[in-house]
């Protein structure tokens, strides 16, 4: 409702309008700003920077790219001796700089300029343009190694975290570092690193005759939300080049809207940002023609590179066509080094590599030019020509070969070395010396040997779960006896609880954990298990009446079980095999003779077990006696058998002839007599059964 109110109150569209700070922050982010508008900020007096010297010669450092151990960064990191540009904010310029010395902008003149903060100077006028038009165009004459909507407020609301725009003036140059700056509206998830450097063409730092330089450290977005960005991408993007503001006297290295390092040339289509990381654009604007020859953009436009012998080494170098459908041809030679070749050439376009490929020997120690030249096809054609000093030094030592563990376990590190034989260590994770503990990862390691820098081979670190045994084996054991436990897999050694050391442990009453270690030697210790080794009870039953009964008696049986310390919580009682019922008795009657097998079972609290079974004889009432048997062989009533006489087992009999001579007698008769020996005829007997005589004639008929 406040912001319809606001519109409501300003002027037509066409007229300019004057917004509060406030105003001006509330219409950008609601996308409402007018078509003409100014910002009543206050007055900012002019600034007459205390003048530093400037540094003689080229910031020292590691190039990013292409390989080469030598010295070679246009990164100049800001020191104190540089100031602060503006504090935190959005849009905002610095007060007017008065430089001491005129810097030419295609034939115009300037020693005074302003700092925007979305990633340009200026010269007549500030700028808080916040998106980007392509050059050329009559609208800006700035200088914009970044022109996109740079936003140093933060997002902690203390304006800390969203980086910064510092600059340094000396009697030659102008140094501007936007320093991990955010984009709008305050977001810090992606930043910027990137410098310009103005000169008057007569100072070293970026090489007489050259007046600007743009440097990139790590870049990660290109498009603020209120240019129609999300996330830091897409929308309006963002334009890097020098602009007169003529629509003719321009210069422009890309347009930049995604993520990646796609490049098709500076006028092409909008590329991706990550094409800026580590590039070096020197060039000049000392110049008011349209016709410009090609831009060099490497990482090695230094003052001398410095390599080793026994190295290979890369250099690159590429070259822009500053104007639109113009191609260029490149070539580079190296007459006093016989090992460099071309490795790469891709002449022909807006955008060409020329990457040359040496490994210096011996023979090779001292100073070599390496010699680029780019032409491009413009009326009149126009020639660059890059010329790197490669410094070669020998050295006896080789480069480093990192050794270790390639596997680490869960929570813990790998150990990386290297030989102990150089002067420093950077690894890739910024530690320093010869041994790092490291994580899962990718690794590699930067020494130096006095004037060599060497690199590493890669490492690649794995991480492994640790094991994670599971303990095997019965954990129950009724008896009192010991248990053993084992290990679900084999292992390269194993510590149990009880302070063994093998696979297996035999174990009682208790509580148990292993901890084991694997091949890769990472350890992890089991889930407790819980064992239970308890007494098992002795089961027994006694019947009433006991010992032998005969048909239809009644029996009970009554357990006199021994629980041995236990608690009997359970009692099954069966007649041969079959459940009968449950409880301390059990009552049946036999209806037949015959031995019937009964069986107690008892069951204890700890889930343990016991049987006891009697074999109740039923005895019959009567024997039956024999008339005639017939031991032939033939299988068939071959034996003296009394029916009812199995179950008697102290019987005891006696055969007779006709004269009374005993032929046969047993004291424990299992009617087992076949008469062997005996003559057919007719035999008497006396079977006695528990104290009862029976008497009687049998006959032997075979």
């Amino acid at each position: 409702m406040a912001m319809v109110t606001l519109l409501a109150a300003l002027p037509a569209r066409s007229q300019t309008v004057t917004l509060t700070p406030a105003q001006y922050d509330q219409m950008k982010a609601a996308g409402t700003l007018p078509a003409s508008f100014t910002v009543d900020r206050p007055m900012q007096r002019p600034i007459r920077p205390s003048v530093q010297q400037a540094p003689i010669g080229r910031h020292i450092g590691v190039p990013k790219g292409g390989g080469v151990n030598g010295d070679c960064n246009c990164w100049i990191e800001p020191d104190s001796s540089y100031l602060s540009a503006m504090s935190p904010n959005d849009d905002l310029s610095s007060a007017a700089i008065i430089i001491p010395f005129q810097f030419n902008l295609y034939g115009d003149q300037y020693n005074t300029l302003y700092i925007n903060n979305n990633g340009n100077i200026s010269f007549q006028n500030p700028y808080g343009t916040f998106s980007a038009t392509p050059f050329p165009n009559n609208q800006f004459i700035m200088v914009a190694p970044f022109w996109a909507d740079v936003d140093t407020r933060g997002d902690d609301g203390l304006g800390l975290n969203g980086g910064e725009v510092l600059y340094k003036v000396t009697p030659t140059a102008l140094y501007v570092n936007w320093v991990d700056v955010g984009y709008f509206a305050q977001q810090t998830d992606k930043k910027n690193s990137f410098q310009l450097i103005i000169t008057d063409g007569t100072d070293p730092v970026i090489g007489v005759g050259k007046n600007v330089s743009f440097c990139y450290k790590n870049m990660d977005w290109t498009t603020g939300s209120a240019s129609g960005g999300v996330n830091g991408f897409g929308g309006t993007p963002a334009v890097v080049g020098a602009n007169r503001g003529n629509a003719v006297d321009y210069i422009q290295f890309g347009t930049f809207d995604a993520p990646g390092s796609a490049y098709d040339g500076p006028f092409g289509a909008a590329d991706g940002i990550d094409w800026l990381d580590n590039q070096n654009f020197v060039f000049t604007t000392s110049v008011s023609t349209q016709n410009i020859p090609p831009i060099a953009s490497s990482t090695f436009l230094c003052d001398t590179v410095k390599v080793c012998t026994g190295q290979l080494v890369d250099i690159e170098m590429n070259f822009l066509a500053p104007e639109q459908n113009q191609t260029i041809v490149a070539s580079s030679t190296a007459t006093t080094l016989p090992g460099y070749s071309e490795v790469v050439n891709t002449s022909g376009g807006t955008n060409v590599l020329v990457q040359g490929q040496f490994t210096p020997t011996v023979a090779d120690q001292g100073l070599h030019t390496i010699t680029f030249t780019a032409t491009d096809n413009g009326t009149p054609p126009l020639t660059t020509t890059i010329d790197i000093v490669v410094d070669v030094f020998y050295t006896t030592l080789p480069p480093p070969v990192i050794t270790g563990d390639t596997v680490v376990c869960s929570n813990l590190g790998a150990v990386l070395t290297v030989p102990p034989l150089y002067d420093s260590y950077v690894w890739s994770n910024g530690y320093n010396g010869n041994s790092v503990l490291v994580s899962a990862g990718t690794y590699s390691v930067e020494v130096t040997a006095g004037y060599c820098t060497f690199g590493s081979n890669t490492v690649t670190v794995t991480e492994v779960p640790p094991p994670a045994p599971t303990i095997t084996g019965v954990l129950f054991n009724c008896g009192g006896a010991p248990t053993v436990l084992g290990v679900d897999s084999g292992y390269v050694s194993y510590a149990w609880s009880n302070g063994e050391t093998g696979a297996t442990t035999t174990v009682s009453t208790g509580t148990y954990t292993v901890t084991v270690t694997d091949a890769e030697g990472c350890t992890g210790t089991s889930a407790p298990v819980n064992v239970l080794t308890a007494p098992a009870p002795d089961a027994f039953f006694t019947g009433s009446p006991s010992g032998a009964v005969f048909p239809g008696t009644a029996v009970l049986y009554t357990d006199g079980s021994n629980p041995n310390g236990a608690v009997i919580t359970a009692w099954d009682w069966s007649l041969a095999g079959t459940l009968q019922g449950s409880g301390t008795t059990y009552a049946t009657a036999f209806a037949q003779p015959g031995v019937y097998p009964v069986t107690l079972t008892v069951t204890t609290a700890d889930g343990c077990t016991d049987s006891y079974t009697y074999d109740q004889l039923v005895k019959p009432t009567e024997i039956f006696v024999p008339n005639v048997f017939s031991p032939n062989g033939d299988g068939l009533n071959d034996r003296l058998e009394f029916t009812g006489l199995e179950y008697y087992p102290n019987a005891e009999l006696s055969v007779f002839n006709r004269w009374g001579n005993e032929i046969y007698s047993s004291a424990n008769y299992k009617n087992t007599w076949q008469a062997n020996g005996v003559s057919d005829g007719t035999y008497y007997y006396v079977l006695y059964v528990d104290g009862k005589e029976y008497a009687g004639a049998v006959t032997l008929l075979r």
